[in-house]
């Protein structure tokens, strides 16, 4: 190649928000940052570029601050001088869901719009791989181009290459094989400046050579602020520069000259766009996920660093995604106001702790506990905004039951179950009735009239507190005729109640009122039972007559003082098998209290069996082994057994925050300490569940030489509660663990008694096929760092041989690897192990044997070692053929573990709704619904679905909110396609809408916009 070498470089910074350093520690350094870049932008005008690293969200931390300088802000962007966005903040791409990736853009992309132009350009300089649907995302904004650092492997040999997603979306990328920061802090004067800039093209040069006569050279790195006086030392530099050998590459060619100038990566991305079509060059083409830890550390292990943030992200990206946005929508289409104001504010608190260095649990302990405070302030507003669109749907529901029940001998209380996932589902649901009469003769029923499993767990009654009050002070009020008509010293309690004992206006009402002995005899005490008024009236014959007793007892000299004492009415809880539930959406239940004994009608689902240590439903069967607290499943349905599952398997840990990293010799602990506890916790009808307690004892840390464990050792509690449902074909597992050890990493591993060659985990709008191991490179000392077999994943990982196969499902645990023989396995045996715990307490070391050099600075993380309880949910789904078998069952159920339904307990009365009834409804069932929202501009709604299957399928989607048109929309909700409705009609009600038919290609992520 020969020719000029056109080089751009651009100014940026890369700023990680929270770190080393806590957000506002580094929002000084930001203030400085941008207050000084607005300086050199008024001052120098040949500063015409810089890049605020692809986010928006550091404007408005800036702006907070320094609110008046938002008009000199405004006119740098609209000018072309500042780049922002597309991004509100720069994210980690494995361990968030794809709808916080797309709400991420939508955010930054909206903020960017009030200041100028966004950069529309795929900025991703440090997340740690990147994710196979990225170039799908992206061009669903119209963002055709990204520029990333790592995961890139030997497959790329120059410096631009063709990305492509699953369903065969493509984006170009440019490459940056030294990372964002290649040219960072130039020298200013132009000699050196020359020097300097002749071995970074070359160091650039022999590692990927240029696409095209156009190079990229980034001016900027962590949190550094712009150099005053760079385009005065490039124009001098410009004039000095001559030919500029690249003798070290190996073709041996030699550029005739270099020319430099301060330029945008937008810029540079057209200039390679236009010499490529001039040159037609033929890009390498890219496939997937990459994820190569080859020439820049991968940081692998950040997948299990403080398993409680992943934990808590995973849980509040549910509530946002899966509840609160359907049920605000929900409640906006039965009339309510929405709350964008609030749903927006809950997702940029969510957002705000989902960089690399915050959800990846990467930096110092402050920096995790202000998380902590994000993640609760996102749940607080998250649950009042469903337990507000939850009344309003169940008050337009109609709750009457379908036929009355022969033998009843009181109205039922009905029972609105929300289910927002897939279904239909079968689901245990639990509920608190305000009744205080036995529920021995009582029986829940269907709107069929079919009697389903019910238990009482328990009851109990909260005592709202208690007031004396003088007799003569309430004689006083009844001798002038205050309380002179019935009821009206009940309704002056009630007031007095709610005012002295700081009660809220609420729909509370007195239902019971009873005068009892007090501790001495001029003394009588009066006890107050409240409930909800929508859902229990006191009898007014009896609360009358209690009056006019209390109202007597005014009258008795020998009387001092009334003890009021109010507590609610007796709460019984009550656990029920919620069957046939509708998918996105709701379904009404029965519970009568009282049914004549010859007239119960026979149990639906009555499918559990239960020994001292098994239990078994319809479809499955576990047993606990005696010895070492291992599990033992049969799949009724293909008859394949497995056996040890469920083993935990202790090793240690001396890596940081970013690397797994075990001693030199490890111990590895796979056996508790003595036989486990085994208990049969519930034996029906609605759950059988076995509690496995053992105690495990664990080396208390590593050893100060750090290349063993420590020959101390502590007790680590473990108890696992396994339950079946029936009707339902998964295996729940819930463990705790009282984590009292350091520097160790706890696995539970699940053996097959097969072999395979791949596995199938979910990750983000996909399910992606991944080999069992990488291979093992000759010489690890040309790898940054040694490239790992854990691997990423969402909500399940399946392991099949294509004839059988057994699901690991998962609530918020990202962490896999396939292990072949070791502890408690048979030479050769493979287990899926899924990590529980990696504790450590380093944020980084220069000193570990399975990484080159430091990924951070070295600071002490204790808390990172995570002592204390810890609680994981889990489940099995053995199954027949591959997850796909079975109408995506192992989808399903992954999905069903992690959106448990939710129950309300409410009135009879008539309503818009009827008693069953959904949002939407999607087929083929394999298809996974990510979004069901109102839309951006508040004109209509959204539903977004992929397809995870390796083949193109036909979609229906029966809509169950009122519409007149349907769109295919981008991922910024503007219409791109309008569709007909099946039949041509149009959907003008909340019943009877017609479906919509389109077809998705392997792999298709499809936005539905409905107005």
């Amino acid at each position: 190649m020969s020719g000029q070498l056109s080089i751009i470089l651009v100014p940026h910074t890369h700023w990680d928000r929270e770190w080393y350093l806590t957000f506002q520690q580094f929002r000084i350094r930001l203030v400085q940052t941008i207050d000084k870049l607005l300086n050199i932008m008024e001052h120098d005008p040949a500063f015409k570029h810089f890049m605020l690293d692809g986010q928006t969200i550091v404007l408005e931390d800036y702006l907070e601050v320094r609110p008046e300088q938002e008009e000199r802000l405004k006119q740098y962007i609209a000018e072309g001088r500042i780049l922002i966005g597309p991004w509100y903040l720069q994210p980690d791409e494995f361990l968030v869901s794809g709808e916080s990736l797309i709400r991420n853009l939508q955010t930054g992309l909206k903020q960017a719009a009030r200041f100028g132009e966004p950069m529309r350009v795929g900025y991703l300089p440090d997340c740690f791989g990147h994710i196979a649907q990225m170039p799908q995302i992206l061009q669903g904004f119209g963002i055709d181009s990204a520029v990333l650092w790592r995961g890139v492997g030997d497959e790329v040999r120059e410096s631009e290459f063709y990305w492509e997603a699953p369903d065969g979306t493509r984006v170009l990328v440019v490459y940056l094989p030294e990372g964002y920061g290649n040219a960072r802090l130039m020298p200013l004067t132009p000699d050196a400046f020359i020097t300097r800039l002749e071995i970074v093209v070359s160091q650039l040069l022999d590692r990927t050579p240029t696409t095209t006569d156009t190079l990229l050279l980034m001016n900027g790195s962590d949190h550094l602020e712009p150099q005053q006086g760079l385009p005065a030392t490039i124009e001098a530099a410009n004039k000095l520069l001559g030919n500029v050998s690249r003798s070290g590459h190996s073709n041996h060619h030699q550029y005739e000259g270099i020319h430099i100038q301060i330029g945008t990566i937008p810029q540079y991305i057209e200039q390679v766009r236009r010499r490529i079509e001039q040159q037609q060059r033929q890009l390498r083409l890219l496939k997937g996920e990459l994820r190569s830890s080859k020439y820049a550390h991968l940081l692998p292990a950040v997948l299990s660093t403080r398993m409680w943030i992943k934990q808590q992200n995973t849980a509040q990206e549910h509530l946002l995604q899966h509840w609160v946005e359907p049920l605000t929508l929900w409640a906006w289409k039965l009339g309510d106001d929405y709350p964008r104001g609030l749903v927006n504010l809950a997702w940029k608190y969510l957002l705000q702790n989902q960089p690399h260095d915050s959800i990846c649990g990467c930096s110092i302990d402050q920096v995790h506990r202000e998380n902590s405070v994000r993640f609760a302030q996102c749940q607080q507003i998250g649950e009042a905004l469903v337990s507000r669109a939850l009344q309003r749907i169940t008050d337009t529901m109609s709750t009457l039951p379908p036929q009355p029940l022969a033998g009843q001998e009181r109205a039922p209380f009905p029972i609105v179950v929300f289910n927002m996932g897939p279904g239909p589902r079968n689901a245990a649901v639990s509920v608190e009735v305000h009744i205080a009469e036995s529920l021995q003769r009582a029986v829940l029923v269907d709107e069929q009239g079919r009697a389903l499993p019910f238990r009482v767990l328990g009851e109990h009654r909260r005592r709202i507190g208690s007031q004396t009050i003088q007799r003569q002070a309430l004689a006083r009020m009844q001798a002038v005729g205050t309380f002179d008509r019935p009821g009206q010293f009940l309704a002056l309690t009630h007031d007095t109640i709610r005012i002295a004992m700081g009660i809220p206006d609420d729909p509370d009402e007195i239902v019971d009122l009873r005068v009892l002995p007090a501790a001495t005899p001029d003394l009588r005490r009066i006890e107050i039972a409240l409930a909800p008024s929508n859902l229990l009236k006191g009898d007014r014959e009896r609360l009358l007559a209690s009056e006019q007793e209390v109202l007597q007892l005014l009258q008795r000299e020998e009387i001092k003082a009334l003890e009021f004492e109010v507590f609610e009415l007796m709460q019984q809880k009550v656990e029920f098998l919620a069957s046939d539930l509708p998918p996105y959406g709701a379904k009404t239940y029965w519970l009568y209290p009282a049914v004549q004994v010859d007239q119960l009608p026979p149990l639906e689902h009555a499918t559990l069996r239960c020994g001292p240590q098994s239990i078994e439903n319809e479809f499955y069967r576990v047993e606990v082994d005696s010895d070492f607290g291992t599990l033992t499943v049969t799949d009724k349905e293909t008859g394949a057994v497995f056996r040890g599952l469920h083993r935990f398997v202790d090793g240690g840990d001396v890596g940081d925050l970013y690397t797994y990293c075990p001693p030199a010799r490890d111990t590895l602990i796979s056996t508790p300490a003595q036989p486990p506890r085994i208990e049969l916790l519930s034996a029906g009808p609605v759950r059988a569940t076995l509690r496995i307690s053992s105690v495990w004892r664990l080396p208390a840390t590593c050893s100060d030489s750090r290349d063993s464990r420590s020959e101390r050792f502590v007790d680590c509690p473990i108890c696992s509660e396994i339950s079946l449902y029936p009707g339902v074909r998964r295996i729940d597992i819930h463990t705790t663990v009282e984590n009292n050890a350091r520097d160790h990493r706890l696995r539970v591993l699940f053996p097959i008694p097969y072999t395979i060659e791949r596995v199938a985990a979910e990750g983000t709008f996909e399910v992606r096929l991944r080999p069992v191991t990488v291979p093992r490179p000759e010489n690890l000392s040309d790898w940054a760092e040694a490239p790992v077999n854990t691997f990423p994943q969402k909500r399940f990982v399946d392991l099949s041989d294509g004839q059988i196969g057994l699901a690991v499902l998962n609530r918020g645990l990202p962490e896999y690897e396939v292990v072949q023989g070791g502890p408690g396995l048979a030479p050769g045996q493979m287990a899926l192990a899924l990590t529980l715990l990696r504790c450590v307490e380093w944020l980084s070391r220069d000193d570990l044997s399975t990484r080159q050099g430091p990924a951070g600075p070295m600071y002490y993380t204790p808390e990172a070692q995570c002592p204390g309880r810890h609680e994981f949910d889990y489940a099995l789904v053995p199954h027949r053929g591959t997850w796909e078998a079975e109408d995506g069952l192992v989808l399903r159920e992954a999905q069903a573990l992690n959106l448990p339904v939710r129950a309300l307990v409410t009135s009879q009365h008539a309503g818009q709704l009827p008693t069953r009834t959904s949002l939407v409804e999607v087929s083929p069932p394999e298809l996974v619904v990510s979004a069901l929202k109102r839309s951006l501009d508040d004109q209509g709604w959204v539903v977004r679905v992929y397809n995870p299957l390796d083949h193109e399928v036909e979609a229906t989607f029966h809509p169950g909110l009122a519409a007149s048109q349907a769109f295919v929309a981008n991922l910024l909700e503007e219409p791109r396609e309008q569709l007909e409705w099946q039949g041509g009609q149009d959907s003008s009600s909340l019943q009877d809408t017609p479906p919509l038919r389109r077809r998705l290609r392997a792999g298709e992520i499809l936005t539905l916009l409905f107005r």
